[in-house]
C-alpha cells in the first residue's frame, strides 16, 4: 500500500490471494480510522477545499433532459484540506457539493493547535471557520500582494488526485478510509529532498513499524463479512435525494 501498488502485485509478493489481502487493506484502513484525530495543526495553515467527482451509478444524480451538471454539483465529494509550512496535513470528506460552514468547524477545529496566520483563497463557506481564531487571515488570490499563495495545498490536492487515479475502481464509500491512509503517508514522508538514501529507508521503516504497532492495536475479530458491510461515508452519499435535478428540470 505504501508504494501504491496493486491488490494482485501485493498478493503475489506476500503469497495470499486476493480476498485476504483486501482484508488486510481493511486492517490498515481500520488502524488509521482515527488517526486525523490525532492531528495538530500549528504555525502557519493554508485553508482549502478540493473535490471528487462521483462516478458510481448508484449515486450519481442526474437531470430529467439527460444533459450533465456544470460545475461544482452535489455530483462531487467535497475533501476539506489543511496544510501548515511543515507540510503536516488533514483532509476529511465533509459532503456532496460545497461543504457548509458548519462543517469545517466541526471537522477541523479539533486539528488546530497554536495558529499564527491562517491562509485561504477566499472562499465565502470557510469564513466562519476563520473568524474562531484570533490571528491574522490572508486571501491570497487578493491580498498579500504576492507575498503569500495556496501553492503549498494545490501540490497537496495534486498529490491526492494523482493517488486516487492510481487506486481507480476504489470502493467510493470507503473514500475516506483511502483519505486517511494518504494523510498518513504523506506526513510521515519527508518533504525536503532527501541525498542520504539511508535516511529515506529510515523513514520507511519507522513509518511501516509505526502502522504495525497500530494494527497490533485493533480489534482482531473485525471479520470479512464485518469488513463487507462497512458503510463508510454511506451517510454522505445518500444525504443527497436521487431525483434532485431530475425533480428540478420537471418543475
Amino acid at each position: 500500500m505504501i508504494d501504491d501498488v496493486t491488490l494482485e502485485v501485493i498478493a503475489r509478493n506476500i503469497g495470499i490471494n486476493i480476498k485476504t489481502a483486501l482484508y488486510y487493506r481493511y486492517l490498515v484502513f481500520e488502524s488509521l480510522r482515527n488517526y486525523q484525530d490525532e492531528i495538530i495543526l500549528d504555525g502557519t495553515v493554508l485553508v482549502d477545499e478540493t473535490f471528487v467527482r462521483i462516478n458510481n451509478k448508484k449515486y450519481k444524480l442526474r437531470r430529467a433532459d439527460g444533459k450533465g451538471i456544470r460545475g461544482i454539483s452535489f455530483n462531487h465529494l467535497c475533501v476539506i484540506t489543511l496544510i501548515n509550512l511543515q507540510g503536516t496535513c488533514i483532509a476529511k470528506v465533509s459532503s456532496r457539493g460545497m461543504a457548509k460552514p458548519q462543517l469545517f468547524i466541526d471537522l477541523c477545529t479539533e486539528n488546530m493547535g497554536k495558529i499564527d496566520l491562517l491562509i485561504h483563497d477566499g472562499s465565502g463557506t470557510q469564513k466562519q471557520f476563520l473568524r474562531q481564531f484570533n490571528v491574522p487571515n490572508i486571501d491570497a488570490r487578493r491580498e498579500g500582494d504576492g507575498v503569500y499563495d495556496t501553492l503549498l495545498v494545490d501540490s497537496l490536492h495534486s498529490n491526492i488526485k494523482r493517488y486516487l487515479f492510481k487506486h481507480a475502481g476504489y470502493r467510493l464509500k470507503n473514500l475516506q478510509h483511502y483519505m486517511n491512509f494518504f494523510v498518513y503517508r504523506y506526513n510521515h514522508t519527508p518533504k525536503s529532498k532527501v541525498n542520504n538514501h539511508r535516511k529515506l529507508i529510515q523513514s520507511r521503516n519507522d513509518m511501516m513499524n509505526d502502522l504495525f504497532n497500530r494494527i497490533k492495536k485493533i480489534n482482531k475479530k473485525i471479520t470479512y463479512r464485518k469488513f463487507q458491510s462497512d458503510l463508510g461515508i454511506t451517510d454522505i452519499l445518500e444525504s443527497v435525494d436521487k431525483n434532485y435535478y431530475f425533480n428540478k428540470d420537471i418543475n
